[in-house]
């Protein structure tokens, strides 16, 4: 009797010292949820400032009266006029056109003709 509490005893022993190395192994499932409520929250967080910044920028838009607006799609047109006439000009001048005949096609003085290809011509160097 006295060798079976002592077996009892050591097997005990033993059992909790394994389960003592066991634990030191097993993940914390508390922490886990932890470090994803973390993850999470700053995903919130980082959303919440991508939206406020969006907010802010369309508060600003509406903000703007007509008159600016209007300014800003004429300057938009404006660009792509110019930018429209210069291709226009480019592709008469690679098809040979003097420039007295460009600025016939054109509406434009051979002046700004010239002011264009020399431009053009700049950028290629």
């Amino acid at each position: 009797m006295d060798h079976f509490i002592e077996y009892t005893m050591t097997a005990l022993v033993f059992l909790s010292l394994l389960l003592l190395i066991l634990s030191f192994f097993a993940k914390d499932k508390i922490k886990a949820l932890e470090e994803q409520i973390d993850q999470l929250t700053m995903s919130f967080v980082q959303e919440t400032y991508q939206l406020k910044k969006k907010l802010k920028v369309l508060e600003e838009e509406l903000l703007m009266n007509d008159e600016d607006i209007m300014e800003i799609v004429r300057k938009k047109t404006l660009n792509d006029s110019v930018q429209l006439e210069r291709e226009q000009v480019l592709s008469l001048y690679k098809r040979g056109l003097s420039y007295e005949q460009i600025a016939k096609e054109t509406s434009l003085t051979t002046e700004e003709v010239r002011m264009i290809l020399q431009q053009y011509l700049r950028g290629m160097n």
